[in-house]
Order: structure tokens, then sequence, then C-alpha cells
């Protein structure tokens, strides 16, 4: 179970500005503060770019024709000297630019704006993952129609409720889980305390059964969009022990499946869990978990083209399945999503879009049925991820080897023709 500092919080908070192509590509704008941030950024530009142009410029050129005699032999002494001397302002820090800065007026002292990524957030996230092709629960195509659920959505929902010998409690044992759950619950406000106080109910005793992390950036993948998006940084997520996947594919999907160049993290992760504090944002949460998980459906996606000998200049192979979960909890309420690969509804754009559809929902909060039947729910959820990954897996390996001995035995008869 991976360590969560308390910068947590503030690492995924909206600290961020996103760069103008974020802005450019929305097909829809909101009246937030960042919009407006991004305004005022532009008519700051647009009005030092305008002041500068009515200065007067001389050319070189021009200057040196009007130059006396006299001033001539001034600046070619000056340019064989090697021009004016610097040496005061050696190594001083370059000036920030202006349009870095607040111009707020009730704001004396200035701020220095980062352009980076934007995050969850903003309001304008969901906006621009529909516009990629990425779409929530409910997200629409631009005709209104609702993207196609996963075809193994029932059975999925079906593995999520059988029973499980963890749970299969008297009830008296139940109630006290529950009483304790609830008593934590109520106390875990902050965003750290849930992942360290309420994880432990989640998983039971099988919490040390799987490959896991979180609280970091994934900082080795290929932007899903257009790159004007931050770094995702789920809370917890699973995957596979790096060995499970053969060298030559990991090298060659790496930057789809292996989320960080660090060599002791999880890769392949198609589990995730996203929280929450009492006073956290329920909208944020999900954007969070869409996100996540549209990074987990292509790497599922990935390993699939591989298994099934798919080369990049053939088209993708679709089998419109989910085989990537995303959990999402606040406040005692667990939800958890599925998210799978479609092809893209427009004909001009080979991309594929990712489309997350709700699994379950289950008010853990609530009385000591819903927890048993919400905690086995998430426990079968996490058991099921994995096995899609390890199949996926398994598939992408045989696939490779399969290829080794073909290419083997060519060069062997080969060999034999020449002798």
């Amino acid at each position: 179970m991976p360590s969560f500092k308390h910068q947590h919080q503030q690492q995924k908070h909206h600290s961020f500005h996103p760069p103008p192509l974020f802005w450019d590509k929305l097909s829809k704008l909101w009246l937030t503060k960042s919009a407006l941030r991004e305004a005022n950024r532009r008519n700051r530009s647009l009005f030092l770019y305008q002041g500068s142009s009515s200065i007067p410029h001389t050319f070189a050129p021009d200057f040196l024709r009007n130059c006396s005699t006299a001033r001539l032999k001034e600046v070619r002494r000056f340019s064989r000297c090697g021009g004016p001397d610097l040496s005061d302002i050696r190594d001083y820090p370059a000036p920030a630019h202006f349009d870095q800065y607040s111009m707020d007026p009730d704001d004396p002292s200035p701020k220095r704006t980062t352009t980076k990524g934007s995050t969850a957030y903003d309001p304008h996230f969901e906006g621009h993952l529909n516009d990629h092709g990425i779409f929530m629960p409910s997200g629409t195509y631009p005709d209104g129609t609702k993207p196609p659920r996963p075809a193994n959505i029932a059975e999925i929902q079906r593995r999520l409720r059988n029973s499980r010998p963890s749970m299969a409690l008297s009830e008296n044992s139940l109630e006290r889980e529950y009483e304790n759950f609830t008593t934590v619950n109520d106390k875990t406000s902050d965003e750290q305390l849930v992942v360290k106080k309420i994880l432990p109910f989640l998983e039971g005793s099988q919490q040390y059964s799987f490959e896991d992390g979180g609280n970091h950036s994934f900082t080795n993948l290929t932007p899903l969009t257009d790159g004007t998006l931050a770094n995702a940084t789920p809370d917890f997520y699973h995957g596979a022990r790096p060995n499970q996947l053969d060298n030559d594919i990991r090298e060659d999907l790496s930057n789809t499946i292996i989320p960080t160049r660090r060599t002791n993290r999880p890769i392949a992760p198609n589990f995730f869990l996203e929280t929450k504090g009492h006073d956290g944002s329920s909208a944020v949460l999900k954007r969070q978990a869409c996100y996540d998980a549209a990074l987990g459906a292509r790497a599922m996606h990935a390993l699939q083209q591989y298994g099934h000998g798919q080369s990049s200049n053939k088209p993708n192979y679709y089998d419109n399945n989910a085989y990537t979960i995303a959990a999402t909890f606040k406040d005692g309420l667990l939800g958890l999503y599925v998210t799978h690969p479609t092809r893209s509804t427009d004909n001009n754009d080979p991309d594929t879009n990712y489309v997350m559809t709700q699994a379950g929902q289950w008010a853990l909060h609530g009385d000591p049925d819903t927890y048993q039947r919400g905690i086995t729910a998430y426990r079968n959820a996490q058991d099921l991820a994995r096995e899609f990954r390890d199949d996926l897996i398994r598939q992408a390996n045989e696939q490779y080897a399969a290829g080794q001995d073909n290419a083997s035995g060519s060069d062997g008869s080969e060999e034999t023709i020449k002798l």
C-alpha cells in the first residue's frame, strides 16, 4: 500500500493555468475564473503588442546612412572593441514577462501564473474530454445520441454481485464492522484520511495481494488528447508487475502502458480509486476517475492489439468490451464505473473513443446490508480487473512468443535451403 503525503491535494488542485491551445479547441466556454484569467492574458498581450507597435523604430542601415563621418568612426571603433561591456549583468536572471503577473488592482503583490495542463478542477475539463472522444456517463455525441455501453456490462455487473467468503459474516459481525466503518467515515473529512482510513475497509485482507501504487503523476504516458491536460495522478491504482510482460513488449508499448519510469511501480493499470473528503466536489471526483480510466482502457486496448497481432498499419481491433474499472468514494458513497474503447464515429478522425459507464453505486453508510453488498462489489471489481489484465498480458506474451518462433523457423529453413 503506497504512502500518501499531505501535499497530495495541493498537487491535484487547480493551481495550474491551461495553455492557449486548450482554450482554442474548446467547443463550449464557461464563465469561470480560469476562463477570465485567459481572457485577461490575451487582452494584456494584445495591449502590449499594440503599444509596442506605436514606438518608432530605426533600422541599422538607416541609422548608419544618416551618421556623420565622425559618428561612423566611433561606431566602427566601438564595434572593433567588442561593443558595450555587459559584464555587470552576467548571470543576472531574465526579467519575468509582464503578462505573467496578476493585474488585479486589489492584490498589491504580483502573482506568477504557472502555465501547465488543465486539471479536473476546471469545469472546462469535461468539455475538453468530450471534444476529444472521451465520454463520461452523461456524455453524448455531437448529434445528442449516447455512446454505446460495453458489450460485457451485464456480465460485469453479475460478477460484482457474486458472494465472497470474506463477506460471509454473521449478523453481529457485520453490524460491528458496519458501525466501525460509519464511525471512521464520519471523521474522515480530508482526502488523505479517506485513503488512509477507508481503504482498509474496502480492500480487507486482500490489500497486500495486488501490485498497487498511487499519489504520483503518470509522467511517462503519451498525452491522451492534445497535451494540454495535466498528468493524471490517481489516489490509488492496481497494475501488473513489470516482469509479468515480456521486456520487448514493454519497450514497444512503453508510452501507453508504463505510467512512470520508476521500475518498482506497476505497469498496465486498469483499476483506479479516486476519493474526496466530505467537502470535496463529486463532479471533480468523477472527472478524475474518467481521466484515469481512459488511460487504463487505452493501455488494455494496446495489449489487446498486441495479442491479436495487430500492427500499426492495420485497423484497430475492437470487441466493445470493458476491461478497465474505476472506483470513486466520497462521504460513504461508493461508485464503480467501467470504461471501454470504441471506434470513433467521426470518419475524419481515426482516433479511438473511450466511454465510461456506471456499473453501480452503494451508500455504504446507509445500512449493514448495503455496506456488505458495496464492499463485496468493490473487492470483486479488483479481482475482475486483475483477471482482465492478466488475460490480456498472457495473450500479448503468447503472440510475441509465437512471432519469435516463426522468425526462428524461417531462419532455419533459409539456412537449410542454402546448404
